[in-house]
């Protein structure tokens, strides 16, 4: 399937760290599973995956805020 944001690539279904930042710090996801894009970046993940990203992003932005 090509990207569905960028049309330029095939989307390839594997474990990728995904970078997150947050007022100018910056925290890694590990091990997203989703299909990505190699051209833009792009993500499209499961909702399984999904609730764990922003679970993980919703702790990093209390630890920046509490900081």
């Amino acid at each position: 399937m090509k990207c569905p944001v960028c049309g330029n690539s095939d989307l390839m279904q594997e474990k990728r760290d995904m970078p997150f930042t947050y007022r100018d710090q910056t925290t890694v996801i590990t091990e997203v599973e989703a299909e990505w894009c190699d051209a833009c970046g792009e993500a499209l993940i499961d909702p399984e995956q999904s609730q764990r990203v922003m679970a993980s992003m919703k702790r990093f932005r209390q630890q920046v805020d509490a900081g």
